[in-house]
């Protein structure tokens, strides 16, 4: 089966054929025979132009091909005595249910499986029997399902494409930029040098904006290649306080942010790079949605043999119409946004087979949870009497441990 026009010629010829067995199985369940032989030379007539004509169809055949055989369906069952039995008549409706996914969008999917719902129902009605209404229900029930799982199914299928194409064009870009970014940084880095004190200052900010650029496009490519191409989990004890503490010391904490941390002594199962890099993104994020000034509180508990961990803000919140494509990637409302940071948290969340979901109120602010599975979680040390206070740590302590990690690594 290549395409649309093979699946519509096949459903017609099928149905067509199941027809002409049961008149030659039950000859007498016909009562007019003139009009079920009319109905069955449309069938095998619009079978042979559609399979003829299947590189070549129409826009709107699809549209046409649903409709006309809901309707062929209903006249040829009332050229019957209407002799129905629990799932005679299934097939010839779940079609739609697989095939409306495939081919429309999903309003336009619905409508029809809504209309498969009247079309068989005024069969159930013609028919009015207890057998009839059996059937329908079977039919509708089975209608649901197909168009369900092709749905899903299709969904899917579109995700896995577009992952495909992402990745290979991030493996052609990562490889074909990687290196001349590096030469021209290096350039700029051996020609900023060597000017040495005779750099004037519009000089020097030409340099600091050609180097935070090369930055920037460095971290896209990063982005990339950690989204399309994840790296296994190497699965180890991480305590969860010290990761905090570890990710809060080289995120980039504007002076105006107070942080507020609550994070017991919780020793979790998990890749620690992958998961510090979930803290980073998170917390980022919530910085970026803040701006110069804000809150920033950092949660971790026991929920059962579960780890819950909350990221949360006092920035303006996400809309609820936005809520639900926020972990797609590519997608951002960011101006200079990559829409790669919640996709790449979710996928490494989902990797340790954990879940990543968006709470509260969007009017006060952005509350991120992520929960880890029970087999991921150990504790260590006796349990807390009772609750204690946050650890704050105001935004210039922070902006000190930040030069320190970077004294550290430089």
């Amino acid at each position: 089966m290549q395409g649309p026009g093979e699946l519509l010629a096949l459903t017609y010829s099928l149905g067509g054929w199941a027809v002409v067995i049961a008149w030659i199985v039950d000859p007498r369940d016909i009562e007019n025979r003139a009009g079920m032989t009319t109905v069955l030379v449309l069938v095998f007539a619009a079978a042979a132009v559609i399979y003829g004509r299947r590189n070549h169809l129409p826009r709107y055949t699809r549209d046409v091909a649903v409709v006309g055989s809901l309707v062929l369906i209903d006249v040829a069952l009332l050229f019957t005595r209407l002799h129905v039995h629990p799932g005679l008549l299934s097939p010839f409706f779940v079609w739609v249910g697989f095939a409306s996914p495939l081919w429309f969008p999903r309003r336009r999917a619905i409508a029809y499986v809504l209309l498969t719902v009247v079309a068989s129902g005024v069969v159930m009605v013609a028919a009015g029997s207890a057998e009839a209404v059996a059937d329908w229900v079977i039919t509708m029930t089975t209608v649901v399902v197909a168009f369900c799982i092709t749905s899903f199914l299709t969904e899917a299928l579109v995700k896995r494409e577009r992952l495909a194409v992402v990745g290979e064009m991030a493996s052609v870009v990562g490889h074909e930029l990687r290196n001349p970014l590096g030469v021209v940084s290096n350039t700029l880095y051996l020609l900023h040098h060597s000017l040495g004190d005779d750099v004037v200052e519009d000089q020097n900010r030409l340099f600091q904006t050609a180097e935070r650029e090369i930055a920037k496009a460095t971290a896209i490519l990063q982005h990339l290649r950690a989204y399309v191409r994840p790296q296994e989990p190497v699965i180890a004890p991480v305590e969860l306080r010290a990761l905090v503490t570890e990710v809060l010391e080289v995120a980039p904490l504007r002076q105006g942010i107070e942080v507020a941390v609550d994070v017991p002594q919780i020793t979790v199962l998990a890749d620690r790079g992958q998961l510090a890099q979930v803290l980073t993104n998170l917390v980022i994020n919530a910085c970026d949605a803040m701006g110069e000034q804000g809150s920033l509180s950092i949660t971790a508990s026991v929920d059962g043999r579960a780890a819950v961990i909350g990221v949360e803000d006092d920035g303006p919140g996400i809309e609820p119409s936005l809520a639900q494509r926020i972990f797609e990637p590519f997608y951002t409302t960011k101006h200079e946004g990559t829409g790669l940071g919640l996709a790449i948290v979710r996928r490494l969340v989902e990797a340790h087979g954990g879940s990543v979901r968006l709470e509260g109120d969007p009017s006060r602010g952005t509350r991120f949870v992520v929960r880890l599975p029970h087999h991921s979680l150990r504790r260590r040390g006796p349990r807390r009497a009772g609750p204690e206070a946050p650890e704050t740590i105001p935004a210039d302590a922070a902006t000190r441990r930040l030069r320190k990690a970077k004294q550290r690594l430089g």
